[in-house]
């Protein structure tokens, strides 16, 4: 198998990033349908948050390890952050019925 060139790169990250966009835009229309449904978060739901979760992370441990220092700060800010923002939307959830 033969490394791909320049152009063939670009192409694959071009279709990758399409890829990506629709699938957030089908996970988040289907995690509002639902909602709004059943009044609960569902499997679409949990499947958004964990793939921005991850592509976000996956970003910044990316740049920490090419030696970019703020993808280090940008974890240590950001996980707390998070933790908040996990504590309140459960909150919001387990109040709602």
């Amino acid at each position: 198998m033969r490394k791909m060139d320049e152009m063939e790169t670009k192409i694959a990250l071009e279709s990758i990033r399409w890829c990506w966009f629709f699938t957030v835009v089908a996970l988040f229309l289907w995690s509002v349908l639902d909602i709004v449904k059943t009044g609960k978060a569902t499997l679409p739901c949990y499947l958004l948050a964990f793939q921005n979760l991850i592509y976000f992370f996956a970003t910044q441990i990316g740049k920490w390890k090419a030696g970019d220092e703020r993808g280090r700060k940008a974890i240590v800010w950001y996980l707390p952050l998070f933790v908040v923002f996990l504590l309140g939307f459960g909150f919001v959830l387990f109040t709602v019925k």
